[in-house]
């Protein structure tokens, strides 16, 4: 470790925290090759569980690889933006594992955590936590706010 807490990014923290997340894969009973993401800076998967598309990747940052779990939810509203963020934030008071965040115009839940020391379990959890808490949150989100539940497809047509 240099004098201000940086180190050299290890490859094997990053290629151990690959290697359970294909596991992850495969104890569901999917191929990882196929969940692959072919853009992603790093590593990257996609799944889906219920109506919620989850995106697991295993990224560089200057203290290491980072395991950072996301589920696009809803995009936000045009109208009542204040309420939105009001009841995301009220939302995130009782998540643990995880939290909602934007991204652009876009509501996000996020896991994230350093690599290092990193088991399967936890892993599992993180991404089954993600999950879950993506599939409650997306339909109630777009109800409550009338806003669009967000699909690749919807997210193509507002970019372009």
């Amino acid at each position: 470790m240099g004098l201000f807490g940086t180190q050299k990014i290890s490859q094997g923290q990053a290629q151990d925290a690959v290697a359970m997340v294909e596991q992850y894969f495969r104890r569901r009973g999917l191929d990882p090759n196929e969940h692959c993401l072919k853009d992603a800076a790093g590593y990257g998967w996609w799944i889906t569980e219920g109506s919620a598309k989850i995106y697991v990747f295993i990224q560089d940052s200057p203290h290491g690889a980072v395991l950072r779990i996301t589920s696009p939810l809803v995009f936000l509203p045009q109208d009542n933006r204040e309420s939105c963020y009001r009841k995301l934030l009220d939302l995130n008071s009782n998540l643990s594992s995880c939290a909602l965040s934007t991204h652009d115009d876009i509501v996000l839940v996020v896991a994230q955590r350093p690599t290092f020391g990193l088991v399967q379990e936890e892993l599992d959890d993180l991404v089954w936590h993600v999950a879950y808490v993506a599939d409650l949150l997306d339909n109630k989100l777009a109800d409550e706010f009338g806003c669009q539940m967000y699909t690749d497809e919807a997210a193509a047509s507002r970019s372009s």
